[in-house]
C-alpha cells in the first residue's frame, strides 16, 4: 500500500514542524510538500473540504506568512485529535513540481 502512495504523490516530502493555522486554528504540521501537507487538529474537516492555510516560517532571522488553499483528502482519528491530509490548490513552490511532458 505505501508503494501506491509513494508512485501516487507528486513532489517531494519533508518532515517539519512549521507553526500552521487552518480555517484560524493552529493545528501541529508534521509534513509539507510543494502540492501538499498533512497536519493534526483537534477538529475534523469534512472530507473533500476545501481549507484556508496560513503557514509561518523563518528566513534570514525574518518571520514569513505563506496563505493556501486546498482540498481536504483525509482524515484520521489519532489519539484526541485527527490527522488531516490537504492537497494543495496550487503549488507552494512550481519549480519544485515536475511538468508533464518536462523534465522538472
Amino acid at each position: 500500500m505505501q508503494d501506491v502512495q509513494l508512485r501516487q504523490r507528486s513532489a517531494d516530502r519533508f518532515g517539519l514542524a512549521l507553526p500552521i493555522t487552518m480555517e484560524g486554528e493552529e493545528c501541529a504540521c508534521h509534513d509539507i510538500s510543494a502540492t501538499g501537507v498533512l497536519l493534526e487538529a483537534a477538529q475534523a474537516p469534512q472530507l473533500g473540504a476545501q481549507v484556508a492555510l496560513s503557514l509561518q516560517y523563518q528566513s534570514g532571522g525574518r518571520p514569513f506568512t505563506v496563505d493556501c488553499r486546498g482540498q481536504v483528502v483525509r482524515v484520521e482519528r489519532h489519539g484526541d485529535n485527527y490527522n488531516i491530509a490537504v492537497r494543495l490548490n496550487e503549488p507552494l513552490f512550481q519549480e519544485a513540481v515536475p511538468q508533464e511532458g518536462g523534465t522538472g
